[in-house]
């Protein structure tokens, strides 16, 4: 008679599909002319304006000789998850700049790739800075207090404005992310000698087989005897610093509009 509390070799019951494993292509040889990886982030409904964006986009793809692809991340109840899960995938592609892009963002396709050159250019982050879902809109980024007049010259896009500002931490909702300086960031915080919760560690999923959670966000002493805590965003941007990575926030010739019940926007809506 069979041992009914023998280990049995099953799928997950909870998982309908069967496990998916990783593919794996190698890195791209482009030279100067960056490839590109772009994660759309497709959480729930997208107005027409930002289906456009998208559309503007994968026709200038799709007529060019660069060499890019383009993922899909469906809802998941973690963001911060999502955007770990993101991170594999980009790895895997073997493309030289990953940009990510939230569903409600509203762009013009030149300046996706102008960010994309940017950030492989400079081996750094290049993000463009939007507006919280807030009046008066404040940008979904964190300034650097000695370059914050240049950021405001950006935002109100004058002519005046340098096309990178350094920030301290950037917003994922548009933001490209250089290949080499992501996966020095992944090497150097993947040390059993970094402390947590600055520590990068692997972990198994099912959809991806494993993913680093530079994502994950944590709780730190951004002022003397005070924690904050940081979203998935701003905890990746710390990592990042903290491996001497530097940050930019780029002034687009179009600036960006997020979309909730109406575009928000640096400028006086006239809808």
């Amino acid at each position: 008679m069979n041992n009914p509390t023998a280990a049995i070799n099953m799928n997950d019951p909870f998982i309908h599909a069967p496990q998916a494993t990783a593919v794996v292509n190698e890195p791209t040889t482009s030279g100067t002319r960056p490839s590109i990886h772009v994660s759309l982030y497709a959480y729930g409904g997208i107005s027409a304006a930002c289906l456009m964006s998208w559309v503007g986009l994968t026709a200038t793809f799709s007529v060019g000789d660069r060499q890019t692809d383009l993922r899909t991340i469906r809802e998941d109840a973690l963001i911060s998850r999502s955007r770990c899960r993101a991170t594999k995938w980009f790895l895997d592609s073997g493309k030289d700049v990953w940009v990510q892009i939230d569903h409600d963002i509203e762009f013009d396709p030149k300046d996706i790739i102008r960010m994309a050159e940017l950030a492989h250019q400079h081996q750094a982050t290049v993000c463009i800075p939007y507006p919280c879902r807030t009046i008066p809109p404040r940008p979904a980024l964190r300034p650097k207090a000695d370059h914050l007049q240049a950021l405001k010259f950006q935002l109100a896009n004058a002519e005046a404005a340098p096309e990178l500002v350094p920030i301290q931490m950037f917003a994922s909702g548009c933001l490209a992310i250089p290949r080499k300086r992501l996966i020095e960031t992944l090497e150097t915080l993947g040390s059993v000698k970094v402390l947590h919760p600055y520590r990068i560690e692997w972990c198994k999923d099912v959809k991806v087989g494993e993913f680093p959670t530079l994502w994950l966000p944590m709780a730190v002493e951004t002022l003397p005897m005070q924690l904050e805590y940081l979203s998935e965003d701003f905890a990746a941007a710390m990592r990042m610093s903290l491996c001497e990575v530097p940050h930019f926030s780029m002034m687009p010739k179009k600036q960006l509009n997020h979309w909730g019940e109406y575009p928000f926007s640096f400028k006086p809506y006239a809808g």
